[in-house]
């Protein structure tokens, strides 16, 4: 497998690959980019989608255990669909946002086992081949920053291990797991007065030096000139991204996001602090208009951190598998469930960018989910996605009361254990075609019904 860090290829902002290209379209040699795709209509004063992913890890507690018969999470009802259920005992923690929420069931990841193996599929296509939905909807829904396709937020997903969600194609994407790290990603060349330039000039950028190129061709093998055609066609990318990047508007105030100093990023001691400044960076990118769409993965599968409020010294993933107390395994889930109603906290109090008077919630579809549906059995069967906000009234929530789902009857699949269950990439491929894209993903992609008004 391969691994890329785009955070950790990014020097300070004064230097690195943004501020190289941008030197290099600058003087004559290097000309400019050239204009690979064309730019975007800006003109639309209307509301955009924008979309965030939040995923917790080592599962929502949905079997039975403890006395607690239907699992901790899904809603109680005995309803296919119903705006009228009872949240459960960890979805109750989601309970002032409950009812611009979509609780869906009857999902299955994958082969419905393989442990914490699952986190290289949960958002991606049941064979772990493409690229993830996150990705997918980056390159379809740009802000401001071409070059940031979506903001990849990991607070403690890097501590032991590097086992991530995010891909592009085969290739698995490193989170950056810093928030001074990734406020300085975001605003990185932001000066505070909107005035930043984009450049005009469509020459291309290997022109003065064509012929050497084609000379370099000439001397490889079909399989070497398809590799040289890639990079060369990664760099110009790059740089198109960077000159159809459009300054951050005046009334953008990137301060309101900014971290706190003093934190430790990896010390369970600012678990939660450090959780929430990554929270907030997502929530001012888009309300920034930035970036569209982003990524918080909150830890890793098996996550190491100790939650101090939890257990002094056990770890969530032990937790989850209640190897400790009863509490101890139902307070651990609370508490990511508490760190993602502060994302939605936040996302209600930024302003939109695009719509006067509405806050960013109002048009942010919020998915929750996890690589498990269950960390004790460490199982996918079952596994939950909630959708959450307004998504600039996209979503079919229920119209202000919530709205519960089971997706059994639109199944594609018969499991040895959940019989007719329907999988996980569908639910991508519908959230793409909602956004107004679609998903390369091999087998079932057909829409699921009664999800988005407008697929």
């Amino acid at each position: 497998m391969k691994l890329f860090n785009a955070s950790n290829q990014k020097p300070p902002h004064n230097s690195g690959r943004r501020s190289f290209l941008k030197k290099l379209m600058a003087t004559g040699s290097g000309a400019a980019a050239l204009n690979m795709l064309p730019q975007l209509a800006q003109a639309n004063t209307g509301s955009k989608l924008k979309v965030v992913f939040a995923v917790i890890p080592d599962g929502f507690g949905v079997d039975s255990y403890a006395g607690y018969n239907d699992g901790i999470w899904f809603p109680k009802t005995n309803a296919v669909e119903s705006t009228n259920f009872e949240l459960n005992e960890l979805s109750q923690h989601l309970g002032s946002y409950a009812n611009q929420a979509l609780f869906l069931r009857g999902l299955v990841l994958g082969s419905g086992t393989g442990g914490h193996n699952a986190w290289k599929t949960i958002l991606r296509d049941s064979n772990s081949s493409q690229t993830s939905i996150d990705n997918i909807l980056g390159a379809a829904l740009p802000g401001t920053d071409h070059s940031l396709k979506r903001v990849y937020a990991g607070p403690h997903a890097m501590v032991g291990a590097s086992w991530n969600i995010s891909y592009q194609d085969n290739t698995m994407l490193l989170p950056e797991d810093d928030p001074y790290q990734l406020f300085d990603r975001v605003y990185g060349n932001y000066t505070g007065t909107g005035a930043q330039t984009t450049s005009t000039d469509n020459s291309v950028l290997f022109d003065p030096v064509k012929e050497d190129i084609a000379q370099l061709r000439s001397a490889l093998g079909q399989q070497q000139k398809e590799k040289l055609d890639t990079h060369l066609g990664a760099i110009e990318q790059v740089v198109t991204d960077i000159r159809n990047s459009q300054p951050i508007g005046e009334a953008c105030s990137p301060t309101n996001g900014e971290p706190i100093a003093g934190l430790s990023i990896h010390s369970a001691d600012y678990r939660e602090p450090v959780t929430q400044a990554h929270a907030n960076v997502v929530a001012s990118s888009l309300s920034c208009g930035v970036s569209r769409v982003a990524t918080l993965q909150i830890g890793r599968s098996a996550d190491q951190v100790v939650i101090k409020s939890v257990s002094s010294t056990r770890n969530p993933h032990d937790c989850a598998h209640r190897y400790g107390s009863v509490n101890e395994w139902l307070d651990s889930r609370v508490w990511y469930i508490k760190q993602v109603k502060y994302l939605l906290d936040r996302l209600a109090a930024f302003p939109d960018p695009d719509v006067a008077g509405d806050s960013l919630l109002d048009h942010t579809l919020v998915v929750l989910t996890s690589e498990m549906a269950d960390g004790a059995p460490e199982h996918m069967q079952d596994i939950p996605i909630t959708l959450l906000g307004g998504a600039s009234g996209l979503l079919n929530n229920g119209t202000g009361k919530g709205r519960f789902l089971n997706l059994s009857n639109q199944g594609d699949r018969s499991h040895w254990r959940l019989g007719q269950c329907t999988d996980v990439q569908r639910v991508w491929s519908t959230i793409a075609q909602a956004a107004g894209t679609s998903v390369p993903y091999s087998g079932d992609i057909s829409p699921l019904s009664g999800l988005f008004t407008n697929v």
